[in-house]
């Protein structure tokens, strides 16, 4: 029996994040859904993933906030991180998260792109 990668969602757009996972879910991902990132350690302490994929840009604790908070955890250390962002990167964001192995897809992506990224990562973490 083999068990489906558990990924935690994170984004401040309620239909993004509602669309999005029900993607994931089709392609039998279990997700959690969150619409604030200030919430995210509670709900890693609580049920463990093998993938994050938040936005970069979300009020209170924005993406970067959440990276280096999840890098700074033992128990979340080495989880894959995944962003999802329109942001335009500057050269100190780009090196941020190349420091934190964090891989970048840009909004708007295809859904197959998100697909096959996360398979990948799942494989390779």
């Amino acid at each position: 029996m083999t068990t489906t990668p558990h990924i935690l969602l994170i984004d401040d757009e309620v239909d993004f994040t509602e669309l999005t996972a029900a993607l994931l879910r089709f392609y039998d991902f279990t997700v959690t859904t969150l619409n604030d990132a200030a919430h995210a350690m509670a709900t890693l302490d609580l049920q463990p993933v093998q993938l994050v994929v938040t936005d970069l840009m979300m009020p209170q604790v924005d993406g970067m906030q959440l990276i280096q908070q999840l890098r700074e955890r033992p128990t979340t250390a080495t989880v894959p991180i995944l962003t999802l962002t329109a942001k335009v990167l500057t050269d100190s964001e780009r090196k941020f998260l190349l420091q934190h192995r964090v891989v970048v897809l840009t909004k708007p992506f295809e859904p197959q792109r998100l697909v096959d990224q996360i398979r990948q990562l799942l494989c390779s973490g």
